[in-house]
């Protein structure tokens, strides 16, 4: 009886493969788990070709921001809403009203008034174009408003920031009487590029080739539907199995 269960189950093993096949399909689609262990195992596994493409990817992303991003250029210029001085003393009402104006000024400067002067004194195409390039910041809790240009060009860049402060310090003189506005800090002229920043973009790159090289360890975990235990063998094949080979290879690196 237990010779022709036990050539019964030999005889058909398609239908054990299926039922193990379709229940494997079955927990895929249900619910996915990766094995933490395993997973550790196929990094160590894969660790050359992971370092491989971290750098690739750090040295590809360096070379393309080297040879394939412009340059930029950057140049700034300094503004102070000057206090009233009466009898030596610093007017306290003057320092509370330049705070407050602060806002309004910063506001000001990108108007297309301002702007469009700007934009035809630097041959720029429109007032937006200034503004695209234009980065107006205000110091926390200070009268000090710095103006930054950023172009591909040096000379531009402290061409759009000069234009700027004096075509706006001449408007607020003529329109609103206001001449307390004081320039600090000139645009200069700077030939150092302040982008791309070739070793931000190396780290974003070699960031990338290990999450490629990562995501395929996962991928291939998921999609592996080989044997690897003995239970997974007996229930694929319906038969029990009487002996196991030993890991030669393993052996010997112990």
């Amino acid at each position: 009886m237990m010779d022709s269960n036990y050539r019964l189950k030999r005889n058909n093993p398609n239908r054990n493969q299926q039922e193990y096949m379709s229940s494997v399909d079955e927990n895929l689609n249900d619910e996915v788990t990766i094995d933490l262990g395993e997973l550790f195992e196929q990094i160590k596994k894969h660790i050359v070709a992971l370092i491989l493409l971290v750098v690739i990817g750090g040295i590809g992303a360096g070379l393309f921001s080297w040879f394939f991003i412009p340059a930029t250029y950057a140049s700034s210029g300094t503004l102070f809403l000057t206090p009233s001085v009466s009898e030596g003393e610093v007017d306290i009402n003057s320092i509370n009203s330049n705070q407050k104006l602060v806002t309004n000024v910063m506001n000001l400067l990108t108007q297309d008034n301002i702007m469009s002067v700007v934009a035809q004194e630097t041959g720029l195409q429109s007032a937006q174009d200034v503004r695209d390039v234009l980065t107006v910041n205000n110091v926390n809790n200070t009268e000090i408003i710095t103006i930054t240009a950023t172009t591909g060009d040096a000379k531009l860049s402290k061409e759009i920031v000069e234009d700027t402060i004096n075509i706006f310090i001449d408007t607020m003189q003529e329109s609103l009487n206001i001449k307390n506005i004081t320039i600090t800090n000139p645009p200069k002229l700077d030939y150092n590029p302040v982008g791309p920043s070739i070793l931000k973009n190396s780290v974003i790159g070699a960031l990338i080739g290990l999450l490629i090289g990562m995501g395929w360890i996962v991928i291939r975990m998921m999609t592996d539907k080989r044997l690897k235990t003995r239970e997974e063998a007996e229930k694929f094949l319906g038969i029990p199995v009487y002996a196991e080979l030993p890991d030669l290879e393993d052996k010997k690196s112990r």
